[in-house]
């Protein structure tokens, strides 16, 4: 996904010149202090930042993992995308409390890449992960230095879903020819969930009798 993004957005960032002292946006859940002299293209996934006169791009993207040990090995994982890969050299190191950070190296769009990631966590779940990227023989501490600092910077914030989340509130069915599932979602968070299906018996005088072949639910939050 990042890769993706970087290929959509690199262009985009030959032209702009947004600039501003804090980035945000409300699909994150956090917000952080822009570099100076950095330039951004952001979307509801993270954002991009390039600079006139350093070498190299930061990614930054949003992610939804849940706790420190999930980050963790996400960030072992590294990227694989059509256009190119990175991959962990080493093993990650602490960042903080609840961070990672590590060194990677790989190819994109046939050239050698270098690149370092720091993955951080949010106290009220997600987080965000950074990435700074440039060919070896560009890859330099400013660039660091301006990864480091997005992510010592960001704050975060908790996302208010209680209006969005009382639309759905209720009982959601869907029926086939010869199933029928009921879900139930409810105020506290929490769901169930039934599905059966029959046999379906062509003797309209018996009809379909569900739960013959199949019947099962679920509970959880």
């Amino acid at each position: 996904m990042l890769l993706r993004l970087l290929l959509t957005l690199y262009f985009l960032l030959l032209s702009i010149s947004l600039q501003a002292d804090t980035i945000s946006e409300n699909s994150w859940g956090f917000s952080f202090k822009n570099p100076s002299g950095w330039k951004y293209q952001k979307d509801m996934d993270g954002a991009l930042l390039g600079h006139d006169h350093i070498a190299g791009l930061i990614m930054l993207f949003a992610h939804e993992l849940k706790n420190k040990k999930a980050l963790e090995i996400e960030m072992q994982k590294g990227l694989t995308e059509d256009d190119g890969y990175l991959r962990l050299q080493g093993s990650l190191k602490k960042m903080g409390k609840n961070g990672f950070t590590g060194e990677y190296t790989g190819m994109y769009q046939m050239q050698q890449v270098k690149a370092r990631g720091y993955g951080t966590l949010s106290p009220y779940g997600g987080g965000a992960i950074i990435i700074v990227m440039s060919t070896p023989s560009t890859f330099s501490s400013q660039l660091t230095s301006a990864g480091r600092a997005i992510a010592k910077s960001i704050k975060y914030k908790k996302i208010d879903n209680s209006d969005l989340l009382k639309k759905f509130i209720g009982k959601w069915s869907t029926y086939s020819k010869y199933s029928e599932s009921h879900l139930y979602l409810y105020p506290d968070g929490t769901y169930s969930d039934s599905r059966a299906s029959n046999y379906g018996n062509s003797d309209a005088s018996v009809g379909a009798v569900w739960g013959m072949a199949n019947d099962s639910s679920a509970k959880g939050r």
